[in-house]
């Protein structure tokens, strides 16, 4: 065929051939699904996986076996929910108890916390986690009060006390008022004084109206109406065990005593037979006993025997300076230079001897020779002191580290320079060293080299002597 029929035909065959194109695209969907936009969605629960269920065309998990690893399906919350170990964040465990997922080590703790094995959590251990006003206490391990903000009302801050006190009278007991010169609640009226008592407004203080206000019905104390106060009679007007520890008697001055002693003064006053407060007991006994080792002279010890010193040593401190416990026996014998009888002596702690070592020149004058009269600078420096009241003379330091290495009378002490400018000290690698000016006390201002920190560097070590002065002496 030609012509426009045969065009027609041409068309008609093509439109059908696009639409069974079409139709051969849409999907077949699953037993329970349907048909939306160019895909399937849920019609009923059928259409979906199993512990799910169809909820507005879309498939929702309403069941554990859905649910991720350690997840359980919640019929409150309609939804999945944490509770195991395997869905709790890193370092985080599940709490059973409060139903949550709980640090579990010091790197999930927030700043100021840390983590507390027995407690297994988080617990605040600074300033930085407390509330306001409050402050960190170590001891206690809690937040406490630190300031007027966070105590109750009416009260303040102590910071002697260290807490929270009464501040006006509406806090006060019955009868009490606040006193803001002593800080405190003070008695205000008879209220608040003892039976038999009244309070006495110029002195602020209750006192005593009659005898029997001061028990015994009077007999064995009284009441001094001068002053106020109870005084004792005789020894029955004092406490006696077991109201006390130790029995009191009544003192010449009407004031009850403990039989105890704290202090020689409180031992009886003899020429014949003079005693001393052994405070061990807290009992007075004759100077010539002892109970302790301490109550002897040195080189005696208290035998235990007889309670009297005799003649013999635990270790050194019970000996004389310069002696050393000897097989029980206090002996001339040094333990460490300082302890040598002369100036420049070095001990022999095995044989408890002293003696000079040949090449020293501590302390030899380098006034007017300088460092050639010392010799090598790196084992000994000629020096000058720089503190007041010692002497302007140069002199010998020897090389030290520590005070050991020095003779008997010397310091191994640091050695500085005095400069004008920073050209003037010598600088050390690593380091940054420059001319500072230094108030010396009753010298003025002087100037020495000093390091970062700003205070005058110390080069190295030499052996001074002790008492700031050539020649060196020993302490007596």
């Amino acid at each position: 065929m030609n012509g426009p029929l045969a065009r027609l035909a041409i068309l008609s065959a093509g439109a059908l051939a696009l639409c069974c194109a079409r139709t051969s695209l849409e999907p077949d969907c699953p037993r329970g699904m349907t048909l939306q936009g160019d895909g399937c969605v849920c019609l009923t629960g059928e259409g979906c996986p199993f512990g799910f269920a169809c909820e507005e065309s879309l498939c929702v998990c309403r069941d554990t076996i859905c649910c991720p690893q350690g997840y359980a399906y919640s019929p409150q919350s309609l939804t999945c929910v944490c509770g195991d170990d395997a869905c709790c964040p890193r370092d985080h465990r599940w709490d059973p108890v409060a139903s949550r997922c709980a640090c579990d080590n010091q790197s999930c703790c927030p700043p100021g916390y840390s983590f507390d094995p027995s407690a297994e959590g988080c617990r605040c251990a600074s300033d930085q986690c407390c509330p306001t006003g409050f402050g960190y206490d170590a001891a206690k391990q809690q937040c406490v009060c630190g300031a007027d903000g966070c105590c109750p009302l009416d009260h303040r801050y102590d910071a002697a006390t260290r807490s929270c006190i009464c501040a006006k009278d509406s806090c006060c007991p019955v009868g009490y008022s606040y006193d803001a010169t002593i800080g405190a609640c003070v008695c205000s009226g008879n209220a608040c004084c003892p039976a038999g008592f009244s309070y006495d407004i110029p002195t602020n203080r209750c006192v005593c109206t009659t005898d029997a206000s001061c028990g015994t019905a009077g007999v064995h104390n009284r009441c001094d109406q001068a002053t106020g106060t109870c005084r004792c009679r005789d020894d029955l007007g004092c406490a006696q065990p077991p109201a006390v520890a130790v029995a009191q008697y009544c003192n010449a001055l009407g004031f009850c005593q403990s039989a105890t002693c704290t202090s020689n003064r409180d031992c009886p006053a003899s020429a014949t037979n003079p005693t001393f407060c052994d405070v061990s007991t807290g009992t007075c006994i004759r100077a010539s006993a002892c109970t302790l080792d301490d109550h002897c002279p040195f080189g005696q010890i208290c035998s235990a025997g007889t309670g009297t010193c005799a003649s013999g040593c635990r270790n050194d401190d019970g000996c004389p300076v310069r002696q050393a416990c000897i097989g029980g026996q206090c002996q001339t014998y040094c333990r460490d230079n300082q302890l040598c009888a002369q100036a420049n002596r070095f001990c022999d702690p095995s044989f408890g001897t002293c003696s000079t070592r040949p090449g020293r020149v501590d302390c030899l004058d380098c006034t007017f020779g300088g460092q050639q009269v010392c010799g090598d600078p790196a084992t000994a420096t000629c020096l000058v002191f720089i503190a007041e009241g010692q002497n302007d003379v140069s002199f010998c330091g020897m090389a030290c580290q520590e005070s050991s290495d020095c003779p008997a009378g010397y310091d191994c002490d640091g050695v500085i320079y005095s400069c004008v400018s920073d050209l003037d000290c010598p600088q050390i690698s690593g380091t940054t060293i420059t001319c500072r000016s230094f108030n010396v006390e009753n010298e003025g201002l002087q100037s020495y080299c000093a390091g970062p920190g700003g205070d005058p560097y110390e080069y190295f070590h030499r052996c001074g002597p002790s008492s700031g002065f050539c020649p060196a002496s020993v302490s007596p």
